[in-house]
């Protein structure tokens, strides 16, 4: 494998990188990958668990983090309904 080294990217952009990494759990090196990836449609589409594939499709601000804990709650209640889709 090859390694990439970019220059003169600007702080705001670094920042941002290293947040998104940062909240995804992932290295910088991992996050930058992927996004390149993502952005040339190029992503590993057959690993991917469907959650990941559907947030893909969202915005990176679709939810915000107490949302994501109150899903995350709900998926864990042991006697909780099944979703009713198509109402």
């Amino acid at each position: 494998m090859g390694d990439l080294l970019i220059r003169n990217l600007d702080d705001a952009l670094k920042r941002e990188l290293q947040e998104r990494a940062r909240a995804n759990g992932r290295s910088l090196s991992d996050e930058a990958i992927m996004r390149l990836r993502k952005s040339l449609g190029t992503a590993d589409q057959q690993n991917r668990l469907a959650g990941e594939w559907l947030r893909s499709l969202l915005s990176e601000d679709a939810w915000s983090d107490d949302e994501l804990a109150d899903i995350e709650a709900a998926r864990r209640e042991l006697d909780r309904e099944p979703p009713a889709f198509g109402k």
